[in-house]
């Protein structure tokens, strides 16, 4: 969980991401790109996939428990 912390700290895309799927729910890559005002944001979005943070679900992201673990502690919930 730390190693997780560490990671997505380190990435601001990443953070954002987390924490924009948070607090709006589940979106897809065109609107989470939109929002969060990240180029090419799907590259840091599979990332996140990867780490088991998001779900693809019916071409929509959200959040696992895990991510919403890693959210919560980065924004100090």
């Amino acid at each position: 969980m730390e190693e997780l912390i560490g990671f997505v700290a380190s990435n601001g895309k990443l953070s954002k991401i987390l924490a924009v799927l948070d607090s709006k729910g589940t979106m897809d890559s065109a609107t989470i790109a939109k929002t969060t005002r990240i180029v090419g944001a799907e590259k840091s979005i599979e990332e996140l996939v990867a780490k088991k943070l998001l779900i693809h679900k019916g071409g929509k992201y959200t959040l696992t428990d895990l991510g919403k673990q890693v959210s919560h502690k980065l924004r100090g919930v």
